[in-house]
């Protein structure tokens, strides 16, 4: 077996570019970051798995559907579509209430949740992509561009403490969550292979 050495150039080409976890590989590609949110990992998670391969126009208007749950009205709270909660969802063996135990939720979804502060903070990385996108690409629509990875990873603890009775403390730390989006355009190759025909 003869293996191929590689030098420094290459092999950083390899690994994923400064702050992305993957490497930025594809036509027509725009992405966003956003980094150290204060909010639930969890739930950034599940939502990224769920519009994971949506277009990036119907992924903003699922998210805004969860958002009526926020609403003052009833009849709007009662439109307002669930997160299905995929991890850690069914834990048979502990039988309790919490994190760990998501209700089911009309629809045929499952168990689900409505994460609203994660859905507002994923909106606004969708659209911060779809802006990329727009001062890049003249021609594209960035709402038929295709979310081909979403992600959402721990970010820095923010640490803190409470004090308690004869000088001792609790930890209470902040858990932040950093958050990272590719939009691909699969519109030219198709209208491509069109005129190939």
């Amino acid at each position: 077996m003869v293996k191929t050495q590689l030098d420094r150039r290459s092999k950083r080409r390899q690994n994923p570019q400064k702050g992305y976890t993957q490497l930025l590989q594809g036509s027509r590609l725009a992405t966003a970051r956003a980094v150290n949110i204060d909010m639930h990992v969890k739930h950034c998670f599940e939502i990224c798995r769920h519009v994971k391969n949506m277009r990036a126009g119907d992924a903003i208007a699922f998210l805004n559907e969860v958002l009526k749950i926020d609403s003052d009205r009833a009849d709007i709270r009662r439109k307002a579509a669930a997160v299905p909660f995929r991890l850690g969802s069914g834990n048979k063996k502990k039988r309790r209430s919490g994190p760990s135990m998501v209700g089911h939720r009309k629809g045929k979804v499952g168990p689900g949740r409505y994460p609203v502060k994660a859905s507002r903070a994923i909106i606004k990385l969708i659209q911060s992509a779809m802006e990329n996108a727009r001062h890049q690409y003249e021609d594209v629509d960035p709402e038929e561009m295709e979310i081909t990875h979403i992600a959402a990873h721990r970010g820095q603890i923010r640490k803190g403490f409470i004090p308690r009775a004869r000088g001792r403390a609790t930890p209470s730390n902040h858990y932040q969550v950093n958050l990272e989006i590719f939009l691909e355009d699969f519109t030219v190759q198709d209208d491509e292979l069109e005129d190939d025909f």
